[in-house]
């Protein structure tokens, strides 16, 4: 059954934040079904900014260190982008209990144009020193992903999707947990290994099924739900057994592929590495995100046939 990927984190949100007053949502004027659904139940615990979100990181701080559990909730450029440097310096220099709920990555709100597409985040957060970054994929890691920024009690940028999802099958013979940041969800094989992260993993995923059916060809899956820290020492015992890996994204290649073109590197593995992502431009097109999706190359056909394109290579 698909959740919407909101209403699982909300809804754990509400669950946690029954047994302890000190959780706190700030929002920029922007709401979800589950969001209301807290605001309700818990008024005091809930206080809608309105659209100042430098301000709002600032509050955020301020309430983190009179003790509250800390989360921010916007669209995911204006609680990126636009607050770097308040997240640089007011939540991680600091180290404060401040959760960053980016909903919109991607092209979500593909018809608003660049100012709403969230393509380059994952590059700008990265850059910034003692912050943790999530990925969701599925509601399952959705949900767990406020137990584990909640046990941390450290500042984590967490991005959400706003559609509904339905949970991943995994692979049985890997036994992986929500702390080791990543999730197989495909056989590893010598020839060819995808890694993904988000809502694209479930295209990612039949394309791999596809591959199989028609021309027999065996990939291998994982699906990076931590960006940062990498979960590299046990992502690399998976790359070290392939010839060819290839990353996918709903975004610039500055995101998933250098964390994992890094760790080709730094490991010595001797695995080709080829990208697919979106080309690094401005997009202006108001189309929807399937459209856009298509145009740039991230479709399940388009993914499937670039793939046949470099195992030919």
């Amino acid at each position: 059954m698909k959740i919407d990927m909101r209403d699982a984190f909300f809804s754990r949100l509400v669950e946690r934040a029954s047994a302890d007053r000190d959780i706190v949502i700030l929002s920029d004027d922007h709401g979800a079904f589950a969001l209301n659904d807290f605001a309700l139940q818990f008024p005091k615990q809930y206080i809608n900014i309105g659209i100042a979100e430098q301000n709002m990181i600032g509050v955020a701080a301020g309430l983190a260190l009179s003790g509250k559990k800390v989360f921010v909730y916007g669209i995911t450029p204006f609680v990126s982008l636009r607050v770097l440097e308040h997240l640089m310096l007011d939540v991680a220099a600091m180290q404060l209990p401040v959760n960053i709920i980016s909903v919109g990555v991607g092209f979500t709100y593909s018809t608003d144009g660049p100012t709403h597409h969230g393509l380059n985040d994952l590059a700008a957060v990265r850059s910034i020193p003692g912050i943790g970054i999530l990925n969701s994929s599925d509601p399952e890691n959705t949900g767990e992903f406020v137990d584990l920024v909640l046990r941390s009690g450290s500042p984590h940028y967490i991005r959400i999707e706003k559609e509904a999802l339905a949970p991943f099958a995994k692979v049985e013979n890997f036994d992986t947990r929500i702390q080791d940041g990543f999730s197989v969800l495909s056989s590893s094989s010598e020839k060819l290994l995808f890694v993904s992260t988000g809502r694209i993993s479930h295209d990612v995923k039949v394309v791999c099924e596809r591959l199989e059916k028609e021309f027999g060809i065996v990939a291998g899956l994982i699906d990076v739900q931590r960006i940062k820290p990498f979960p590299s020492e046990k992502i690399c015992n998976l790359i070290s057994r392939t010839n060819t890996i290839i990353t996918v994204e709903e975004g610039y290649s500055s995101g998933l592929y250098t964390s994992v073109a890094t760790l080709v590197a730094e490991s010595g593995c001797k695995a080709a590495i080829h990208g697919i992502d979106v080309r690094e431009e401005f997009v202006f097109h108001g189309n929807s995100r399937e459209k856009l999706l298509a145009k740039y190359g991230l479709d399940v056909d388009s993914i499937f046939n670039s793939t046949l394109n470099f195992i030919k290579k």
